[in-house]
């Protein structure tokens, strides 16, 4: 490695691997709590997938965000006031090089630089090879890669004709040249939405394969940002929240069901809800057809539907979700539950190891960053505990031991860790929903069959738990 400005050897140093909004919510972190670190990401810039010049990145020119800015941004940086409601990916980038910015983390950054492994020998020991060739060894590692690194594709799809191309989600670009086409898109959440609608805007017709039902929110409800509006549930009303939720959608959005899309099976409070003004609109226009689940191709390479019928597009866009892991770190460095899910501590923390954080293995209904705060500002003070020997350690261990239900939920609010320690700003965003009427953690019934694909999870709850950990440490 290059030598950076504090002159710290890597052994005694984290290694914070990505740099976007969770690598840099924890290289912020760390830098309050003055742990010395490296951060690294395979891109010229920071900002993750939000660096539009990234050419592997998920996101792609025209689409807008599905949570308001309020839910995506950090709580020590509001964003500009001229920004919309619903950021643009290259706003998003923006804002996260103003955030590395205002921090100095890019004194800390090292662009354009993969880690092509990363190997534990013993306890505080990690021997890191880089792209370019480079071998380091590092006391810690905070992985921040994101959930896009790893595509998840169904079986059938290999059996596809040739002459039909076949991308995943992660490949869209938009909609430029599908004119005239066919277009399949297969998927039943938030990418198979946003993607069936662009490119209804060009293509000759788009059919949407859907396996499972969900609740479609608008961006606006009475006049504010829907995630805004669903924060903002009174507890008191307990279980009648179901019920006002779903005629307050069936008023401004309508039924799913009504349109040919399967019916949702649970609650819009329960439910991994899909953010759109477009999709139901285009599919009673015509311009987007749900169909049947996809269970198989014919020898000639035509795809099958669950109904019997068949279908031969020109192009395949299989939104089928992302697999946990990461590339650069070995397969058994964090054990794997009886179902194949990641066992994970709060979703970021391999049990019985205190120099791994991997940030950022779940998805949620809406703006994902208070998560990743949350288990970031946790990294920080774990990482902080270690060279410390801190007895907060000790705390830390025993209630990691245990499972994460047994984590009591911590329903009051506070700011990330650079926002408490220096001056508060009060953007800290509201939940008034009681831990007790908080949604379990809900998983598409086709995800929980893959047990490898990135969980669903309850964002108040996880938040809830997160708070309560980290409050171990003050």
């Amino acid at each position: 490695m290059s030598e950076l400005h504090d002159q710290v050897p890597t052994r005694e140093k984290v290694l914070v691997i990505g740099a976007g909004p969770a690598g840099l919510a924890a290289a912020a972190a760390l830098k309050a709590l003055q742990v010395p670190f490296d951060l690294v990401d395979r891109s010229a810039h920071v900002g993750g997938i939000w660096d539009e010049d990234r050419e592997d990145s998920p996101t792609w020119r025209s689409m807008d965000m599905v949570s308001s800015r309020r839910f995506t941004q950090y709580e020590d940086m509001i964003q500009p006031v001229s920004f919309p409601d619903y950021l643009r990916p290259e706003q998003m980038g923006k804002y996260l090089r103003a955030y590395a910015a205002r921090y100095d983390l890019t004194e800390h950054f090292r662009p354009g630089v993969e880690v092509r492994s990363a190997r534990p020998f013993s306890e505080g020991v990690w021997q890191v090879e880089f792209s370019t060739g480079e071998i380091q060894v590092y006391a810690a590692v905070i992985s921040a890669h994101g959930i896009s690194e790893r595509p998840h594709c169904p079986a059938w799809a290999a059996d596809v004709d040739p002459a039909i191309r076949v991308i995943h989600s992660k490949e869209w670009t938009g909609a430029d040249g599908l004119e005239g086409k066919r277009v399949l898109v297969v998927g039943s959440g938030q990418s198979a939405a946003d993607i069936a609608v662009d490119a209804a805007r060009r293509a000759l017709e788009v059919r949407w394969s859907v396996r499972t039902g969900h609740w479609i929110v608008p961006r606006r409800i009475g006049g504010m940002p829907g995630d805004v509006a669903a924060s903002r549930e009174p507890a008191v009303l307990g279980k009648l929240n179901d019920r006002i939720a779903e005629t307050v959608l069936g008023r401004v959005a309508g039924d799913p069901s009504s349109v040919g899309l399967p019916k949702p099976a649970v609650s819009p409070l329960d439910d991994a809800v899909i953010i759109s003004d477009e999709v139901l609109d285009r599919i009673r226009e015509g311009r987007i057809t749900p169909i049947a689940p996809v269970t198989g191709v014919r020898a000639d390479g035509t795809v099958v539907y669950a109904d019997e019928s068949d279908y031969r597009p020109d192009l395949i866009v299989l939104a089928t979700g992302y697999e946990t892991g990461a590339n650069h770190l070995p397969e058994d460095v964090v054990p794997r539950t009886a179902h194949g899910e990641l066992d994970l501590f709060l979703g970021a923390f391999p049990r019985g190891r205190d120099d791994l954080v991997v940030l950022g293995q779940n998805r949620v209904s809406g703006g994902v960053l208070p998560i990743l705060v949350e288990q970031a500002d946790i990294a920080a003070y774990l990482m902080k505990a270690v060279r410390d020997s801190s007895p907060a350690l000790t705390q830390f261990h025993r209630a990691r031991a245990g499972s994460d239900s047994a984590v009591p939920v911590t329903t009051r609010e506070q700011g990330g860790l650079l926002g408490r320690i220096g001056e508060k700003l009060g953007t800290a965003p509201l939940n008034r929903r009681a831990a007790e009427s908080a949604p379990p953690a809900t998983r598409n019934p086709a995800d929980s069959a893959e047990g490898r694909l990135v969980p669903f999870v309850d964002r108040d709850r996880l938040l809830g738990r997160l708070r309560t950990v980290r409050s171990l440490f003050d």
